[in-house]
C-alpha cells in the first residue's frame, strides 16, 4: 500500500488539477480530498492494470480472455472502412461465420453493437404489432427480450421453467403451438434463448427446432445465443433456425462491441419493405448491400463499421476454425471442459442452480454457496487470488449463487488456467491449499 501513496508535490499537484476543474479556490476544495481519496484515484494506471502479471483473469460469461493474437488485431493501427485490408478483413469474416453457424445459404450480418442490438432487430425485421410471439423463457435474459417483444407491440405469450435453473417444458410448448395453429392464429416466432447467462440453463434446442417445424411449421425460429452461439452446438441448416443472434465477447472470443447475426434466407424473405421497419439503425435492408458487397470484397457504407474489431474477428473465427475437427472439435472441448470442472465442483461439495448438470451449459456454471457463505466470502478472495468471477444475477435468487465463465482461449488454449482457478476456489472454499 505505501507504494500507491502520492508525493507531496503530486498531492498539490492533484489538488491544483482538481481545483481549476471545479471553479473553485484551492483553499475551499483542498479539505474535500484526502489522501486515501487522491491515491485511490490515482491507483491504477489509465486503460487498466498496470502489467499483465496483476490483471486478475476474467472468468465472468463475457467478455471472456482474449487470445494475444485477437487482442493484437484489435490492437492495430487504424485503418478506413475502404480500405482494402479492412474490406478483405470483413468478408472473410462473413464466409467464416457461416462454417461457424453451420449453414450454406444464411445471411450473416455483422453490425456495431452489442447482442442486444440482435433483439430490436428481430423485432422490427421480422415482426410487426400485433404479432404472436412464444418466447421459451429459461432466466433473466429471456425476460428481457420478452420486453423488447413488447416493446415493439407484439403479443407475448411465454413458457417458464417452474424455478430459476429449470429448463421450460418441452411438452408446454408443443401444447402452446398446437393450441394456436389450431385457432388459425400461428405465432410468427417461437424465440429460444440458447442459454440464459443469469441460471446457465442450456435449452434443448434440437428437439424445440423439431418440435416447432412439425407442429407449426411456418413459424420462424429464433434463436438467442449471445451465451451458447459458436461454443454450443448448433447447426442453422439442419436444425432450420432462421435466424441466431449473438454477440463477439463470449465464445467467439472478439473484444465486446459486435452484434453478430445469421439469417436464413425463409426469414430474409418475410422481411417487409425498408419504410415499414420502424427503425434506422438495425434496419436489416440498410445493412443488407453492405455485408453483400464486402463479401465481394467491394467498399461500401452505410455507417462508420468498428474496424479495430472487425480485425480481431476475423482473426477469432480462424483459431476457432483451427481447433482439430472444426466447430465440432470446439463444441467437443466445451463440452469436454464442463464435464472436468463440474466433477471438481462436485468434490468440493458445491451445488450448481441448474437443476442437473445434463442441462447445463458447457460454457458457463452457476454454483450455489456453500451454507453459511454468500458474495463476500468468495468473489473478493478469489480476485485477490488472481480470477474475476461473477456474482448471481437472477432475481429470484441473486444472492445465492456466483457464475464462472470457461468458454473460449482460457478452454482451448489456456486450460491450465482453469485447473489453477478451481484450486484456488477450493481452497477458498474449504480452507484448503
Amino acid at each position: 500500500e505505501d507504494s500507491l501513496m502520492l508525493t507531496k508535490p503530486m498531492q498539490v499537484a492533484t489538488r491544483r488539477a482538481a481545483s481549476a476543474v471545479c471553479g473553485r479556490t484551492l483553499k475551499a476544495f483542498a479539505p474535500k480530498i484526502t489522501r486515501t481519496q487522491t491515491r485511490s484515484y490515482l491507483s491504477a494506471p489509465p486503460g487498466g492494470y498496470a502489467s499483465e502479471e496483476v490483471r486478475p483473469k476474467l472468468f465472468i460469461p463475457g467478455p471472456i480472455e482474449f487470445s494475444p493474437e485477437v487482442l493484437a488485431a484489435a490492437g492495430a493501427g487504424a485503418r478506413g472502412h475502404t480500405d482494402s485490408t479492412l474490406i478483405e478483413d470483413f468478408g472473410k469474416s462473413i464466409e467464416l461465420l457461416r462454417k461457424t453457424f453451420l449453414t450454406e445459404t444464411g445471411q450473416p450480418f455483422v453490425i456495431s453493437g452489442s447482442g442486444v442490438l440482435g433483439w430490436d432487430a428481430v423485432a422490427c425485421n421480422l415482426m410487426k404489432k400485433g404479432d404472436k410471439v412464444l418466447l421459451v423463457n429459461s432466466g433473466f435474459f429471456s425476460t428481457r427480450f420478452g420486453h423488447t417483444f413488447e416493446q415493439y407491440g407484439m403479443d407475448l405469450t411465454q413458457v417458464s421453467g417452474e424455478v430459476a435453473g429449470m429448463r421450460p417444458s418441452n411438452d408446454e410448448v408443443e401444447k402452446k403451438l398446437k393450441e394456436a395453429v389450431s385457432a388459425g392464429k400461428p405465432y410468427k416466432v417461437i424465440s429460444i434463448t440458447g442459454v440464459d447467462t443469469s441460471t446457465a440453463v442450456l435449452a434443448d434446442l434440437k428437439k424445440l427446432c423439431d418440435i416447432s417445424r412439425a407442429t407449426s411449421p411456418d413459424t420462424l425460429i429464433i434463436v438467442d445465443g449471445v451465451c451458447s452461439a459458436a461454443g454450443e452446438e448448433l447447426r442453422m441448416d439442419a436444425w432450420g433456425i432462421d435466424l441466431v443472434l449473438t454477440g463477439s465477447q463470449k465464445a467467439i472470443g472478439v473484444p465486446p462491441g459486435l452484434c453478430i447475426m445469421v439469417v436464413s434466407q425463409r426469414a430474409m424473405a418475410q422481411i417487409p419493405p425498408m419504410q415499414e421497419i420502424p427503425n434506422y439503425f438495425a434496419n436489416l435492408h440498410r445493412w443488407l448491400p453492405i455485408m453483400t458487397a464486402y463479401e465481394k470484397r467491394q467498399p461500401s457504407y452505410f455507417a462508420t463499421p468498428a474496424v479495430n474489431l472487425v480485425g480481431a474477428l476475423r482473426v477469432g473465427l480462424e483459431q476457432m476454425h483451427a481447433t482439430p475437427g472444426g466447430m465440432d472439435g470446439y463444441f467437443k472441448a466445451h463440452r469436454d471442459m464442463k464435464t472436468k470442472i463440474h466433477a471438481e465442483l462436485d468434490g468440493m461439495g458445491l451445488k450448481l442452480l441448474t437443476h442437473s448438470s445434463d442441462i447445463s451449459a458447457n460454457l458457463l456454471s452457476c454454483v450455489r454457496y456453500p451454507p453459511g457463505k454468500g458474495p463476500q466470502d468468495i468473489l473478493p478472495a478469489m480476485k485477490e487470488k488472481g480470477w474475476i468471477l461473477a456474482a448471481g444475477l437472477h432475481p429470484d435468487c441473486a444472492g445465492e449463487y456466483f457464475r464462472i465463465g470457461h468458454m473460449g482461449y482460457s478452454v482451448t488454449q489456456k486450460p491450465e488456467w482453469i485447473t489453477s482457478l478451481l484450486k484456488d476456489l477450493n481452497g477458498v472454499v474449504n480452507g484448503k491449499k
